[in-house]
């Protein structure tokens, strides 16, 4: 077992720079366990290809070896019932769900999708980019679009009568993945978990009763088709849309600007080249991407490359390390909007591989997209960004002020 590598998980290095935070740990040890932390670090392209779909790596929780389930449901049951019930962690319905989503997913429900999701956009920023001013990327888009585009995908308009409660609903249940919330912070989560719960059955209900054109109802047409799935299955299907579709991108939407605005030979070839936006948005995730790590929990001993991996024990897949290594992309430090991106493992890989990619896809785009056509111009306040080092699970600009670039 490797110990001579440590991880700085807090360091300016892995939220400034993954480049260079991730060099040096897979020069000296593509895997390690770092002893302090008590994690496995796994820092080549495919060395985490392999863990992401490994038959003896889990990504529930509920397998590491500090975890009890009869301890965590005796103060956090409805938490505990949305994180051991979820279909994505059980091995009969997770490829039901699979089959909700590609039914779902449809064409004409994509397309449906990019129009709500250009206009809940434009919305939010096309006036603020159109004028004179400083606006805030972080805290006056990214930190609204995720949250806007799922209410409007999911027809949260149509269907509740408070949206803004379910919008604080979403962001509570948003942080229930991490590890170093306090006891208190969990007690607020489950409180939230349970007026959640009521939520998503309250839209079950009234799309079932009342079906239109939202991806709930596009789900319950879809899951009737399928059969097999259960109310809990679909709620528990949002709910795992509102995670990993809310914190992770709203991070990554802000990280997303903060790189097309500082890449300037990059973002003018864009600009004269617009039809490339859907390369430069996959070049952009990969060099700017808000996550720190994938994470996988290893449900029973087992050997890969000459490491033991023990039962219980926690993996962090880099995304720093897997975006960045150059047995898989040339250059990788640098921006390169024309980039093929094929080894790219921004969304995962497998079986398991992000359920609301293309959503995050199409905010990034649109919102590229919104920059270039409102503030061309635009510029980062560089001594006004403010980044936050202490955020365990994503890369953060707490604070993003750019000006519009209009007289």
């Amino acid at each position: 077992m490797s110990t001579a590598q440590k991880l700085d998980l807090f360091g300016e290095d892995i939220c400034k720079h993954p480049y260079a935070f991730a060099k040096p740990l897979r020069d000296a040890a593509p895997i390690f366990f770092d002893q302090a932390m008590g994690f496995w670090v796994v820092t080549s392209n495919e060395d985490c290809k392999q863990l992401f779909m490994h038959e003896d790596m889990h990504l529930s929780p509920k397998f590491s070896g500090n975890y009890s389930s009869v301890d965590y449901a005796k103060h956090y049951p409805v938490s505990q019932k949305f994180r051991e019930d979820n279909p994505f962690n059980d091995e009969i319905k997770h490829p039901l769900v699979r089959k909700l989503l590609v039914r779902a997913f449809s064409p004409s429900a994509l397309r449906r999708i990019e129009n709500q999701i250009k206009e809940t956009i434009d919305r939010i920023v096309k006036e603020k980019l159109s004028r004179p001013g400083v606006v805030d990327v972080a805290r006056d888009f990214a930190d609204q679009i995720p949250y806007a585009v799922l209410t409007s995908i999911y027809g949260v308009d149509r269907l509740l009568e408070n949206k803004e409660e379910f919008l604080g609903y979403c962001k509570t249940m948003a942080r229930m993945i991490d590890p170093t919330l306090s006891h208190e912070q969990r007690l607020f989560s489950e409180q939230c978990a349970v007026a959640m719960h009521g939520e998503l059955q309250t839209l079950v209900n009234r799309a079932r009763e009342n079906p239109g054109e939202d991806l709930i109802s596009d789900f319950l047409k879809a899951a009737d088709e399928i059969g097999g799935l259960t109310d809990d299955d679909i709620k528990y299907t949002l709910l795992a849309l509102i995670i990993t579709g809310s914190t992770a991108t709203t991070f990554t939407l802000t990280l997303v600007i903060h790189a097309y605005l500082t890449q300037h030979a990059q973002r003018a070839w864009l600009q004269a080249n617009p039809d490339q936006i859907d390369s430069a948005v996959e070049e952009l995730v990969r060099f700017a991407h808000g996550g720190k790590f994938a994470y996988r929990f290893v449900i029973r001993d087992t050997e890969y490359k000459g490491h033991k991996f023990l039962k219980g024990q926690t993996v962090l897949l880099s995304f720093a390390g897997m975006n960045n290594d150059p047995a898989a992309f040339d250059a990788p430090e640098l921006c390169q909007f024309a980039r093929n991106n094929k080894n790219a493992l921004s969304f995962g890989h497998g079986v398991h591989y992000c359920v609301g990619a293309h959503v995050a896809r199409t905010e990034i785009r649109y919102l590229v997209k919104a920059f270039m056509d409102y503030a061309p111009n635009a510029r980062i306040l560089d001594d006004k960004v403010t980044w936050n080092l202490f955020n365990f699970i994503n890369r953060e600009i707490s604070s993003l002020p750019v000006d519009t670039g209009h007289i």
